[in-house]
């Protein structure tokens, strides 16, 4: 253990130190590393010491995940996501600090003598952040309640997409101060150099600049009364201008239409823009048909396939993801996760049951991007909890309660793109738990507000690391898209795993023409991201869980044969608990009461019933995935390979270069009949 030059007594083997220990303890970061140094913060923490830091040299990720109402000194300048991901701790920097300074607090302080670099205070959720000099850009990003105050100057984009809270600027504003908020305010006591797209200068009542001059007066700021300028919501962009229209009920077989050229899809298509004014927005997937894995077979004769009733007991199956860096893995009795799905695209009642599924069957749940729910976690034996770039949940608290760890880049339906959920499922109990105003149709952040290449990334990764003891495996979920390009990110920037999603996956909202064209097929990217890690000498050291359109065993032991670490189940999932694909996910109008908020037709989805129709289902994937797995000459998952598959499709040939043979394809109907029913 390296020397800490702590200045406090001995610690007995049984509790706090003794009554004689100094109240402050001193970690010399010249002789302790970072993720020492916060252990021990946090050991601190629990026995209401407060701590001092010195030479911390801007290190990054100082006192990340610090939970305990203690004062942290930081004797210098501080880096990276400095008092990031706490609650209730107060930190005091001495000189300057880096990007995201305060990164998502809940509650407590963070007052920095010194400059900011860009993002400060981004998502906080309560606390109050004081900067003495000056800060950088895009201030308060994505913030949801809280202080923000700076004693300088902003730079450019001060309180862009910011959900809630205030922003106190004693100096000048920067340009767009205000760009695309959804709610909140900022006061501007210098210049207010332009203004932002829907943001609008608006009067101060007496009761705001009253909370203003006492708060200065408790941070010992000093500011004129009567030069404070406010910036608001216009209220011009927090709905779309024309809603989507409800439509008939039309089932996804006959959306996806037929050959024609005008075919009633397409009608219907034409007709709803004339109406709306806009592109469409709906739910569910692409429907042109694409190569999938449709397009592949199985080499061997499988027409024994299932014969023999106990096979499930002669394949090995068990599956560990996500312990490359020393984590405690996710422990999957079988190749198969459950994909990630949110609480407000689905209805709580729907994560439940699909929580419960997973753990009947020993497998993993996923929170999607919405936050954790309670009863969610409380159904999941194992649940990844997923972060994206508005924040919207995301906090330490759940974090700490999870069993995996995720940052969302973007969805195979519409990669590149930020989620979307319109205005009637943003209900009161959801805007609470995302920290959003209820009642606005929902465009969350394309892209993460601390994250603008690899080498931020990789620093956002440890970041959460830090913040949970280096407990929990950090994966990275990757639309299909420049995925030769990416897989060569993510394994660079250390992830435990990879959940890769192609174009055939669905989502609960998006742009029809993103969801039908500007993805990749499941298949090239699975082809595409393996290429890619070849390229790197890398091959089999990262692992990948592919999801995107998987429907069943069939198609789930293609994947693991094309080089799959394990599959993910999405849709299959919904539509064997209920869904009928009837395309109004988007609406919020689900008659079954699965992509819905509202509590009048949540009534009608039964959790126990329809958690127990998901298990049922994810154990015939079970017993398809070791009846095929056996019939090919396997005894674990782990033997699949390519050698097992040939293309039915010229297209399927060329993406995954396996061989083409054509006269395979009768053979694999016959195999989906013989394998398809337990």
């Amino acid at each position: 253990m390296p020397r800490g030059r702590a200045t406090q007594a001995p610690r007995r083997a049984n509790g706090p130190p003794s009554s004689r220990a100094p109240k402050v303890a001193s970690i010399d970061l010249k002789d302790v590393p970072v993720r020492q140094a916060n252990e021990m913060i946090r050991e601190f923490g629990a026995a209401g010491e407060d701590v001092e830091l010195v030479n911390p040299d801007a290190r990054h990720h100082l006192g990340v995940g610090l939970t305990d109402a203690i004062t942290v000194r930081i004797r210098g300048s501080a880096g990276y996501f400095c008092g990031g991901l706490t609650d209730r701790a107060r930190f005091v920097v001495d000189n300057n600090v880096g990007w995201g300074v305060g990164d998502n607090i809940y509650r407590g302080s963070v007052v920095v003598r010194g400059n900011a670099g860009a993002i400060p205070g981004v998502a906080i959720r309560g606390a109050e952040i004081v900067i003495h000099g000056n800060m950088g850009s895009r201030a308060g990003q994505v913030m949801k309640a809280g202080t923000l105050c700076c004693a300088g100057n902003a730079n450019f984009m001060a309180g862009y997409m910011m959900y809630g809270g205030r922003i106190i600027i004693l100096g000048d504003s920067g340009e767009n101060v205000g760009e695309d908020m959804s709610s909140g305010d900022i006061y501007v006591a210098g210049d207010v150099v332009s203004v932002g797209s829907d943001a609008i200068r608006t009067d101060i009542a007496n009761a705001e600049l009253d909370d203003i001059m006492a708060f200065l007066d408790r941070y010992e700021l000093k500011a004129k009364r009567g030069d404070f300028k406010k910036i608001a919501n216009a209220g011009k962009k927090l709905r779309y201008a024309t809603s989507e229209r409800q439509v008939r009920s039309i089932p996804f077989y006959t959306f996806s239409g037929e050959c024609e050229y005008w075919s009633p899809k397409v009608q219907e298509d034409i007709w709803i823009k004339s109406q709306i004014g806009r592109y469409r927005i709906r739910g569910y997937g692409g429907a042109r048909a694409l190569p999938h894995l449709s397009d592949i077979a199985f080499r061997r004769d499988l027409s024994h396939a299932g014969a023999d009733p106990d096979v499930v007991s002669k394949v090995e199956m068990r599956t560990l993801i996500g312990g490359k860096h020393g984590a405690q893995p996710l422990d999957l009795s079988m190749p198969v996760m459950i994909a990630p799905m949110s609480y407000g695209a689905l209805s709580r009642s729907t994560k439940q049951a699909i929580g419960l599924a997973s753990s009947l069957s020993g497998i993993a749940e996923n929170t999607g991007e919405g936050g954790m729910s309670d009863a969610q976690r409380d159904a999941a034996d194992q649940l990844i909890f997923q972060c994206l770039g508005g924040r919207l949940g995301w906090n330490i608290h759940d974090m700490k309660r999870a069993n995996g760890l995720e940052i969302y880049i973007s969805q195979g339906a519409k990669p590149g793109f930020g989620g979307q959920l319109m205005a009637k499922k943003v209900t009161k109990e959801l805007a609470e738990i995302r920290g959003i105003p209820a009642g606005i149709d929902l465009r969350s952040p394309s892209r993460h507000p601390d994250i603008l290449g690899a080498d931020d990334l990789v620093i956002k990764v440890e970041e959460f690391r830090e913040a949970t003891g280096y407990r929990l495996p950090v994966s990275i979920k990757l639309g299909a898209g420049r995925i030769h390009d990416d897989i060569k990110i993510a394994m660079k920037d250390s992830f435990d795993f990879v959940e890769l999603d192609g174009m055939q996956g669905s989502t609960g909202a998006g742009g029809a023409e993103v969801m039908e064209y500007v993805g990749i097929p499941t298949i090239a990217a699975i082809v595409g991201a393996l290429d890619g890690l070849a390229e790197i000498d890398c091959a089999g050291q990262i692992q990948i869980i592919l999801m995107g359109g998987i429907r069943d065993g069939v198609d789930a032991v293609k994947a693991l044969c094309l080089g799959a670490d394990a599959i993910a189940f999405g849709t299959s999932t919904i539509i064997a608990g209920g869904c009928i694909a009837c395309m109004q996910c988007h609406v919020g109008q689900c008659v079954t009461g699965i992509a819905t908020q509202d509590p009048e037709h949540e009534k009608r989805y039964n959790v126990s019933v329809e958690s127990k129709n998901i298990h049922r289902f994810l154990e015939a994937m079970r017993w398809q995935i070791a009846a095929i797995t056996h019939a090919l000459g396997h005894d674990n998952v782990t033997g699949l390979s390519r050698d097992d598959l040939v293309a039915l499709t010229p297209e399927a040939a060329a993406i995954t270069r396996l061989p083409y043979e054509p006269g395979y394809g009768q053979r694999d109907r016959r195999l989906a009949a013989d394998v398809g029913l337990r």
